[in-house]
């Protein structure tokens, strides 16, 4: 059985425990449950003034290296919102995933929640399933809603395989990125991560 590394604050179960999955049939499967790795309890600080077109992390998780292996799912779901906007300033939403020795603009794009003129109140929605193939593939499928009223309607997509290091830590993370310096502000309210791995 693979075993997971402990993560934060002892939220990541240091070993798997292997399940019997009732299917309805007369045979069994068994898997090798995680557990959740973060789930922030208060908002991120309001994100707002810090410069024009300057990236800012959200919300974040570090994976430690080897914690994850071919099969390995990652589930993130994650909420904001964009309580004060000032005139036709652009806010844009990025889920990331990438080794933590990346820059921050150059990590690799797993939704990209295109700028848009956020009005007042304005969220965004996003729900992930990263899945990694080899110690250096993944491929993710995203369903999620980009700054809008509340209400509107989700979309999805998937998301090509790309590459990835599992023998370094990783980051995941969730960053904003202002048109202007102003009044602006946005926040990350939900940051939700579970962590899955295959019984081997």
């Amino acid at each position: 059985m693979s075993q997971i590394p402990q993560l934060m604050s002892g939220r990541m179960l240091e070993h798997g425990i292997a399940l019997a999955v009732d299917h309805g049939g007369t045979s069994y499967a068994t898997m090798c449950v995680g557990g959740q790795a973060e789930a922030t309890a208060e908002p991120s600080e309001n994100f707002g003034g810090t410069g024009a077109n300057v990236e800012t992390s959200l919300a974040e998780l570090a994976i430690p290296k080897d914690a994850l292996v071919p099969g390995s799912t990652i589930r993130v779901r994650a909420a904001g919102i964009a309580p004060t906007t000032v005139g036709s300033d652009t806010l844009r939403i990025q889920l990331k995933f990438d080794t933590t020795a990346t820059a921050i603009g150059s990590r690799e794009i797993i939704l990209d929640l295109t700028a848009v003129n956020a009005t007042d109140n304005d969220i965004y929605m996003i729900d992930a399933l990263i899945q990694i193939r080899t110690a250096t593939t993944a491929v993710a499928f995203v369903s999620y809603q980009g700054l809008a009223a509340a209400g509107t309607a989700t979309d999805m997509l998937l998301k090509a395989e790309f590459a990835t290091d599992t023998t370094a830590e990783t980051t995941l993370q969730v960053t904003g990125v202002w048109s202007t310096e102003s009044a602006n502000v946005c926040r990350n309210d939900i940051f939700v991560v579970d962590i899955v791995n295959p019984f081997t």
